[in-house]
């Protein structure tokens, strides 16, 4: 897939204040070493990471670069330890009532089940190969316009997890990673305090889950979208010299829905 094209496209149809980002894990020494990007100096947590890469950075990092053990776990880059297991680490953070609540949500908490060396992430339109893993940060509304996008290709998703916490690593990361599906999470504290607005939202997704539901973003612009947010779509498909995605004015889905008269659905 061509990215950055691809990236134009959905600029095009949303409004993104951010960067949509890629992340690739990296499984040895030796591929982090080829890996083309820098490796920052510091330690910081992977939320931040991320954040930097949705306002155009771009890195590569490893155990020394995590100054969150929680991520660095959640995406395999360190085992899970046997109190972590048990629900000590929760049952200590204030966030649960109790020892057994804070274990029902340790073992809820999606972690990779792999043993990685390293990470790959900048925004996406960067990326020449497939990355593993793809971070959308946005408002309510492009994220409503997205998961439509989904369900156009793919029908409703059930299995939506959403805790609060651990929301780019978990959320947003792993358990796409995991299901090799899509993945919705409205942020938590953490992910906040690294950056993120109290408006936004995030979406995890794999690249061969995203392209389908980029197909149905486009797919999906005629019956969503009214003519004022057309003609601002239109004009943006012109300038970017992009022609393969059609528009009927005057058309929406709710055309249909304001109104119940069988023979508009069903012939005699």
């Amino acid at each position: 897939m061509n990215y950055s094209r691809i990236v134009t496209k959905i600029n095009s149809v949303l409004e993104m204040k951010r960067k949509l980002v890629g992340v690739r894990f990296i499984f040895n020494e030796e591929g982090f070493a080829e890996t083309n990007a820098p490796q920052p100096k510091s330690k910081m947590s992977y939320c931040r990471m991320v954040r930097k890469a949705s306002t155009g950075g771009k890195m590569k990092v490893n155990f020394d670069n995590f100054g969150c053990f929680a991520g660095a776990r959640a995406l395999g880059i360190v085992e899970v330890d046997k109190g972590y297991a048990a629900g000590l680490y929760y049952d200590g953070c204030g966030l649960y009532q109790d020892l057994p609540t804070a274990k029902e949500a340790t073992n809820n908490i999606s972690i990779c089940n792999h043993s990685a060396y390293g990470l790959e992430i900048k925004p996406l339109a960067e990326f020449d190969i497939d990355p593993q893993i793809i971070i959308i940060i946005t408002n309510p509304f492009n994220a409503m316009r997205l998961v439509q996008g989904y369900t156009y290709n793919y029908g409703p998703y059930s299995a939506f997890k959403m805790m609060g916490n651990q929301a780019i690593c978990s959320e947003c990361t792993a358990y796409p990673y995991e299901t090799n599906n899509i993945s919705f999470s409205l942020l938590c504290a953490g992910a906040r305090r690294n950056g993120f607005e109290k408006d936004e939202v995030g979406i995890g997704i794999t690249a061969n889950k995203f392209r389908g539901m980029v197909d149905g973003l486009f797919s999906t612009v005629t019956p969503v979208e009214n003519n004022k947010n057309k003609k601002v779509i239109e004009k943006k498909l012109k300038e970017n010299k992009i022609s393969d995605i059609s528009i009927t004015y005057n058309h929406s889905y709710g055309d249909k829905l304001h109104r119940y008269d069988s023979n508009l659905f069903f012939k005699k």
